[in-house]
């Protein structure tokens, strides 16, 4: 682990191969970060894989197109959540405030939004 960070460049890992206390505190953040990207990343894949058997299965059943179609409403919710959890209140603790531009925000917004539109289609198009 000392050694990643040696090669990213922490100038704590670079004075002494001790762990100090702010050293610390930067693999905690450095660690946390890279949870709730990691995090962030397995939702949208369940999404994607999700929306897959949707969209490119044969064809289904209503009962099944139903199920399928209220899972990725279910999974685009939980990414919508996880968004707005991790950039109003996780991310702020690790960095200073997270503001994204529009561009970036309309890019998130439109993905989770495609994922509920498919998902409620779906479900109206079973019944």
């Amino acid at each position: 682990m000392g050694i990643v960070f040696f090669l990213i460049g922490l100038p704590e890992f670079k004075k002494s191969p001790k762990l100090t206390k702010e050293a610390v505190k930067d693999i905690i953040y450095i660690f946390l970060t890279l949870l709730i990207l990691l995090i962030f990343v397995v939702i949208i894949s369940w999404n994607i894989r999700t929306s897959s058997v949707l969209s490119f299965s044969g064809p289904l059943t209503s009962e099944m197109q139903f199920y399928w179609g209220r899972k990725v409403l279910i999974i685009g919710l939980l990414e919508a959540a996880w968004f707005f959890i991790s950039i109003k209140w996780l991310l702020p603790i690790v960095f200073d405030r997270v503001d994204l531009s529009k561009k970036q925000s309309i890019f998130v917004i439109s993905g989770i939004l495609l994922s509920e539109i498919s998902g409620i289609y779906a479900m109206l198009g079973a019944s």
